[in-house]
């Protein structure tokens, strides 16, 4: 267990964290000290898993079941955050859908579907942390390498990634005046429960290769020679999430082990 207790006192929210990445992220946030609400939209058994691990520390949890598409269900989310633990410092959107789709048969619904979650969402969880959170606190938003690394079939979820980062910029502008830092992570080739499935789709001939073989190609995209682990992820959030971050913001944040450079 962590003896880094910077973060006690502090309330945080994680948007799609009952998984993955966002998990991860609110475990660490947990065991520095903070308590934290979950965001599910479907696996409320995965959720409260995450929940139940977290109170495991001494914090407060709670499970909140909310589209961050919706704008009404993301203002009651919040809502329900400040009610019950009295306070915000510290959101995070990482709620997202990924998609890869032909240049020829992606519709206008396929674009409409996801930029209403990864890009509508992450600006209707930053509204609602201006509405609720506290002077100097934190909101980091997601991206991905996709939105910097070219390719194929994968325009649409690249141009919504895309757009995050330049959003990050504008709020970090909007929430400067109350001393609240906005970031951006944009995570690339990191092992989640969809790793495999998914980043087939990012290696040609990947539909053909096993599992071995798609890490050890992934692998070669890192100068440190492997994949992304959650906790990477979580690491990088923490920081941000910490006292030490306040002179850092309007910044996107390459997790990839540098498969990309800025």
């Amino acid at each position: 267990m962590s003896t880094n207790k910077e973060l006690t006192g502090k309330v945080a929210i994680i948007t799609g964290s009952s998984r993955g990445i966002g998990a991860a992220i609110a475990l660490k946030f947990a065991h520095r000290g903070a308590d934290v609400a979950i965001n599910y939209v479907s696996n409320a058994t995965a959720a409260e898993s995450v929940v139940e691990q977290i109170r495991a520390l001494g914090v407060r949890a709670l499970a909140i079941k909310a589209d961050v598409s919706q704008e009404e269900e993301v203002k009651t989310m919040f809502e329900t955050v400040h009610r019950d633990f009295g306070r915000l410092d510290i959101a995070v959107s990482n709620s997202g859908i990924e998609h890869f789709g032909d240049l020829s048969e992606v519709k206008g619904s396929d674009i409409d579907a996801i930029f209403a979650v990864n890009v509508k969402g992450q600006y209707f969880v930053a509204q609602q942390a201006y509405r609720f959170m506290e002077d100097y606190g934190r909101v980091m938003l997601t991206s991905s390498i996709s939105a910097v690394k070219g390719v194929p079939r994968h325009a649409v979820y690249a141009a919504s990634k895309a757009a995050v980062q330049g959003m990050t910029k504008c709020l970090a502008m909007d929430f400067g005046p109350r001393n609240i830092t906005v970031n951006c992570i944009a995570a690339g080739g990191v092992k989640t429960d969809m790793y495999t499935e998914m980043s087939a789709k990012y290696i040609p001939g990947g539909d053909k290769m096993s599992p071995q073989q798609i890490d050890e190609a992934l692998s070669k995209w890192s100068p440190l020679g492997r994949p992304g682990e959650v906790e990477d992820v979580a690491g990088v959030a923490a920081l941000i999430a910490g006292p030490d971050s306040q002179w850092l913001t309007g910044q996107t944040w390459q997790v990839s082990g540098g498969a990309y450079m800025a």
